[in-house]
């Protein structure tokens, strides 16, 4: 049985829950040191080697074991516990880190620092889908407040990661390339404990410990999972391309240093889109939301198919921004009725939505790296479309998969205005 729940979710009433501060100023922190990495990590080892091109070999080897072992780390979260799971991360990522900088200051072949930064990508803590799983556990019972808190998360990420590269320009300007990675290793120290050391975590138990009759299986076991990957893969590779297609619109109108401008525009857009998304009481469905905002992504990819011209290509790519961060709060809403449905691992599942974006992104810069020497920015852009589209068409035609959850209806029938207790996922 429900209650309608009038109050109006707000970002104010999201902060003011007490048991989230701690853990959400680690996951923060934990972020923040993810954001300052690549740069850190690159000009860190090329300051050491001399060698551009092993430092892009060795930021490569960390960040392809650190996507491709994503959800074997959420795995041993949802096994062992977020406070468990953290510490046994935390710590031999710390290690790596620290053996990393110090062969390359060594001069260590390449194939060492490969090994030691590969090893080190496998251990790096999933601060951001726990904290997810976290909010979800804490807000039972105030779904209203859960969608703001979601897409509290998405913009805050979007913030993060713009604001990050710029503390690490900053702290090699300023100081040196190890500087920026030390500071890597403390935000990544810091926020942990932030983490583990809260009640709110101390209190949430490993999936061991729940009732014994409930499922425990894969997340990518459900077809509705299976979308939401499919989906976030196509999403992630049309993001990838604008990653790369943007700078070289502005460089070939002459001014290269507007690349920075026009990828800001997409962050900018997501940031809006998000704040503004979080802050309805939204009375549709999030399934229909989410089939609403994958074909309104792969609308406003469209306009970005007829220019070259850098000031309408940052309008345009403001515009598909605006779709992003609700689509990852929207997501989240799905993954966490989904879960709750079937009792499979909730860390996992959120770590599935991060790992598709993430590889379809790795894919479309690559694609477009290719394809703009031989058939310039029009037919790149196009290329992208027609991945946008057809997982627009593919979303649609699987939709009534997110209606479901191993097998059973999905508990979000309801408005989220009208829900108010969606089951632990791990209760």
């Amino acid at each position: 049985m429900t209650a309608r729940v009038n109050a109006t979710p707000t970002y104010l009433a999201v902060l003011a829950v007490r048991e989230a501060r701690a853990p959400l100023l680690g996951s923060c922190l934990a972020r923040m040191s993810f954001a300052v990495l690549p740069l850190a990590l690159l000009l860190s080892v090329r300051d050491a080697t001399g060698s551009f091109a092993v430092a892009g070999l060795t930021s490569g080897a960390l960040s392809a074991t650190l996507t491709l072992f994503a959800p074997a780390r959420a795995r041993l979260i949802d096994r062992r516990g977020s406070r468990s799971g953290l510490v046994r991360l935390t710590v031999p990522y710390l290690l790596g880190l620290a053996v990393l900088i110090t062969l390359a200051e060594a001069g260590a072949p390449t194939a060492a620092l490969l090994v030691a930064a590969a090893v080190t990508g496998v251990f790096a803590p999933p601060l951001g889908p726990t904290m997810r799983v976290l909010w979800a556990r804490i807000l039972h019972g105030r779904q209203p407040l859960l969608h703001t808190a979601y897409a509290l998360d998405s913009v805050t990420e979007e913030v993060v990661f713009t604001v990050g590269p710029l503390l690490a320009g900053g702290l090699i300007a300023v100081a040196a390339p190890l500087a920026s990675m030390i500071t890597v290793m403390v935000l990544i120290a810091a926020g942990t404990a932030c983490f583990v050391l809260s009640a709110a975590t101390a209190a949430a138990p490993a999936s061991g410990e729940a009732d014994e009759d409930r499922p425990h299986g894969r997340p990518m076991a459900l077809p509705g999972m299976r979308t939401i990957v499919l989906s976030f893969g196509g999403v992630g590779l049309v993001v990838g391309v604008l990653q790369v297609v943007l700078p070289f619109i502005a460089d070939h109108a002459g001014s290269p240093g507007a690349g920075g401008i026009l990828l800001s525009m997409l962050s900018a857009g997501s940031a809006v889109g998000g704040l503004a998304y979080g802050r309805i009481a939204w009375r549709s469905t999030p399934v229909r939301r989410f089939v609403v905002l994958v074909t309104g992504f792969t609308l406003a990819v469209l306009p970005l198919c007829l220019t070259a011209s850098p000031v309408p290509a940052g309008a345009f790519a403001l515009l598909v921004g605006l779709c992003l961060a609700p689509l990852f709060t929207t997501a989240y809403l799905l993954v966490n009725d989904l879960v709750t449905a079937s009792g499979t691992a909730p860390t996992e599942a959120n770590t599935w939505v991060s790992t598709a974006n993430n590889g379809g992104f790795a894919a479309g810069s690559a694609a477009a790296g290719v394809l703009l020497d031989s058939r310039g920015p029009t037919v790149t852009v196009t290329a992208a479309f027609a991945v946008a589209a057809a997982t627009a068409v593919m979303t649609v035609l699987r939709r009534r998969t997110l209606l479901l959850g191993a097998g059973h209806p999905e508990p979000a029938a309801a408005t989220p205005a009208d829900r108010t207790a969606p089951a632990e996922a791990e209760e």
